[in-house]
């Protein structure tokens, strides 16, 4: 399969935006993966929306369920493949989004019983995911969100930053 964000480039064709966007996406939700490792995750993305016909900014989110499980040789991941393109698809617009409002990205991952279950988040901006702080993190998930009212904290659940995810450009 080819990488839409290698491929060489004709200067004189025109770029298919999308599918470069969507290229990204599902190199940074693999590199997701790949750093935040085994667990079941919870994976919720969100974005702003404007609705021309009534100027009205709607909020849509796409979530998926993946099990990640470690292997000698790497990972196995389990997942549904319709929650995954939709997720992938709403990451790939809020990368090409003119506005640069983007969206967000928030994982909760259930490790084994011993642990508390983990809340990580990202901003969907410039093309990538932007780790939030723990702060931003536990402001976002404790804070209704239709009416800005503060929520109790869930018992047993870690607020922690979201890790670095290394882009494209700094693998190459």
């Amino acid at each position: 399969m080819s990488d839409p964000e290698k491929e060489p480039q004709n200067p004189t064709a025109p770029v298919d935006t999308d599918m470069v966007s969507l290229g990204r996406a599902v190199t940074a939700l693999s590199r997701l993966l790949a750093v935040i490792g085994p667990g079941n995750h919870h994976i919720v993305g969100s974005r702003g929306c404007t609705d021309i016909t009534t100027a009205r900014t709607n909020v849509v989110i796409a979530t998926a369920h993946i099990d990640v499980l470690p292997l000698s040789t790497g990972m196995l991941i389990s997942h549904s493949p319709a929650e995954t393109a939709c997720l992938a698809a709403l990451v790939g617009q809020a990368f090409s989004d003119p506005t640069g409002t983007g969206g967000a990205l928030v994982v909760r991952t259930r490790g084994s019983q011993e642990t508390a279950e983990r809340v990580r988040g990202w901003r969907m901006r410039g093309g990538w995911l932007l780790p939030l702080t723990a702060a931003e993190v536990f402001s976002a998930y404790c804070t209704d969100a239709l009416t800005g009212d503060p929520l109790s904290p869930e018992s047993d659940v870690e607020y922690s930053a979201g890790l670095s995810i290394p882009t494209p450009e700094e693998i190459s």
